[in-house]
């Protein structure tokens, strides 16, 4: 990959505000736990599926993700 492209592709993980991806069921955690280092946390959403092989998995900014509000 050209140094170009890496600067692209950092520039992309600086900005982007979710991502989905398509990761091996056998990659799931090591995934969320990469994504985690990037700022991004896994949101579980209707856009997360399970697929034969592989599972789709919605990452969102960290800062963007509201807590949720404590039940009473």
């Amino acid at each position: 990959m050209a140094t170009n492209e890496i600067e692209v592709l950092k520039n992309i993980m600086k900005n982007v505000v979710s991502m989905e991806l398509r990761v091996e069921k056998s990659e799931v955690k090591s995934t969320i736990e990469l994504m985690d280092g990037f700022g991004l946390k896994y949101k579980n959403s209707w856009a997360s599926m399970e697929l034969a092989d592989h599972t789709v998995i919605d990452f969102w900014r960290k800062d963007l993700i509201k807590a949720s509000p404590p039940t009473e």
